[in-house]
């Protein structure tokens, strides 16, 4: 596999893995609220559109050269 193509895994799916799975057992032992609501649900809420904006970044660096000559529609 080449290094182009395990980076862009990395950031697409590497690094929201540990954000949650690793993360959260860290956190969870804490005792706090952010705008109300407890840290550990606002952690794993707060990753689904960083999972999102994760995979984008990947699609745009890593990817979209391969579709760039197809015509959408």
């Amino acid at each position: 596999m080449s290094r182009r193509k395990l980076a862009g895994i990395f950031i697409g799916v590497v690094i929201p893995y540990i954000s949650i799975i690793g993360i959260v057992p860290f956190i969870a032992k804490l005792d706090f609220s952010v705008l109300g609501i407890p840290i550990l649900y606002f952690w794993v809420f707060m990753w689904f559109p960083l999972t999102s904006l994760c995979l984008c970044i990947s699609w745009h660096i890593y990817d979209r050269h391969q579709y760039k000559n197809e015509k959408m529609g």
